[in-house]
């Protein structure tokens, strides 16, 4: 089951806000993610660190797939308000994204791929009033993802220990950008969203087992067990699956440094390692103030030795 447009009001007043767009249909649009504004410096020194990561990770025989999100107008552009549009340079973002990390040794799939198989079937890729993708769109980047690991060299442990998926059901509520950013009149005129998820299914032998785990899953919210891409690339690897995650505001850099220097990693000999970032936050470094929680600030320099120094207790 898609989240249906049809039925909803058209041509809705196109109200901006700090955090939120408002575009036609009540769709919602993340304020913080510039349609206009790209820095091309800053995304190449990202790229250059996380191809700093792949070295280092591939040096204790792990290998890395870097999971790059599209940014959410892009597959609903002509919903957004009159007179807004991506730029040029956002438009080809993703493609250079891509390019870039593929030209310095990075594995990065092509997540519109993922995404045009929901859409061919009539879903949608992402929540009208929320900032994230569509369980549908999650599942079917997980099976990427998988075919990926399929091609390699086959996973260690045996089969069976995959996590089972659950019925699908329907869950309604307020999308975190209405929740979070609306005034209480504009919540109640744009309404909650209908999120067609998977119920909870208890795993073969499980996600988050403690038995060693081959694929380890580093990210945002957007791979929260919530939307199912932990549960789904465990199934389709039927291999435990572990996963690290954090809410946006404490950023990649942050969360895969954790990661790292958790017991779960220091412990455990995965073979691979999906860092799941979002289109936009490449262009912010682990040094983008104003864009991670204090706490995770860090230079370039000082985040990729410490990154060296977690390889190095393994």
């Amino acid at each position: 089951m898609a989240v249906a447009t049809a039925s909803l009001a058209l041509a809705s007043s196109a109200v901006a806000h700090d955090a939120v767009i408002e575009g036609k249909s009540n769709w919602l649009f993340a304020g913080w993610e510039s349609l206009t504004v790209t820095r091309p410096d800053a995304e190449r020194t990202s790229i250059q660190l996380i191809s700093d990561v792949e070295r280092l990770l591939a040096q204790k025989n792990v290998k890395l797939i870097v999971a790059i999100v599209p940014l959410k107008p892009r597959f609903y552009e002509s919903l957004l308000p009159d007179g807004s549009a991506m730029s040029d340079a956002v438009r080809g973002r993703y493609d250079r994204e891509l390019t870039g990390l593929r030209a310095a040794g990075v594995n990065a799939p092509d997540l519109r791929d993922a995404f045009k198989t929901v859409t061919a079937d009539g879903k949608e890729v992402f929540y009208r009033t929320d900032f994230h993708w569509t369980t549908f769109a999650a599942e079917a980047t997980a099976d990427l993802v998988a075919g990926v690991i399929a091609a390699g060299a086959p996973l260690p442990g045996k089969p069976g220990g995959g996590t089972r998926l659950g019925e699908w059901m329907s869950d309604r509520h307020l999308g975190d950008l209405a929740a979070n950013f609306l005034p209480p009149d504009r919540k109640r005129a744009i309404g909650p969203d209908v999120y067609v998820i998977r119920a909870t299914a208890a795993p073969a032998a499980g996600l988050l087992d403690p038995d060693p785990s081959a694929v380890a899953v580093v990210g945002n919210s957007f791979v929260q067990p919530y939307f199912g891409f932990p549960q789904r690339l465990s199934n389709r690897i039927d291999r435990p699956v572990a996963l690290k995650w954090n809410p946006g505001d404490v950023g990649p850099w942050a969360t895969l440094l954790q990661y790292l220097r958790s017991p779960e990693f220091t412990a455990a000999p995965i073979r691979y390692l999906v860092w799941q970032l979002n289109e936009a936050q490449i262009q912010n470094g682990p040094d983008a103030l104003g864009e991670w929680a204090p706490q995770s600030i860090s230079s370039p320099n000082d985040w990729r030795a410490k990154v060296s120094d977690a390889l190095s207790n393994r």
